[in-house]
């Protein structure tokens, strides 16, 4: 799978929720951080959606720029969401930043950040 399909691959996973896939597709070592400033683990993301904190309800892909160097990887995605998230409705127009390795042919996101744009 190509960088382009597994940034797809992962925004189809947040989309339903799938916990497998994104378990699948984030590095054991992956941190995040949010537009607060908050940063996360894999298992915090993961948890989110197992429990339902997280439930995004609309995703839509406005711009994808992809960088391969081999074995290392960035995707820059411009998104619009749609989300429940701890309760409350939210809508953003969002920038994810995703830094990818590739271990055993297959890509993991092993650092990303997520920011609001206009």
């Amino acid at each position: 799978m190509d960088l382009r399909a597994a940034e797809r691959r992962l925004q189809a996973a947040q989309r339903a929720a799938d916990v497998e896939s994104l378990d699948a597709l984030l590095h054991p070592r992956v941190v995040g951080a949010g537009p607060d400033g908050t940063v996360f683990t894999k298992e915090d993301d993961l948890e989110s959606y197992r429990s339902g904190a997280l439930r995004i309800t609309e995703l839509v892909e406005e711009s994808l720029d992809v960088q391969d160097d081999g074995e290392t990887g960035v995707t820059r995605t411009v998104a619009a969401v749609d989300a429940v998230q701890g309760g409350a409705v939210v809508s953003a127009r969002l920038r994810y930043t995703r830094l990818w390795v590739r271990e055993d042919g297959t890509w993991r996101v092993l650092a990303a950040t997520f920011v609001p744009v206009r």
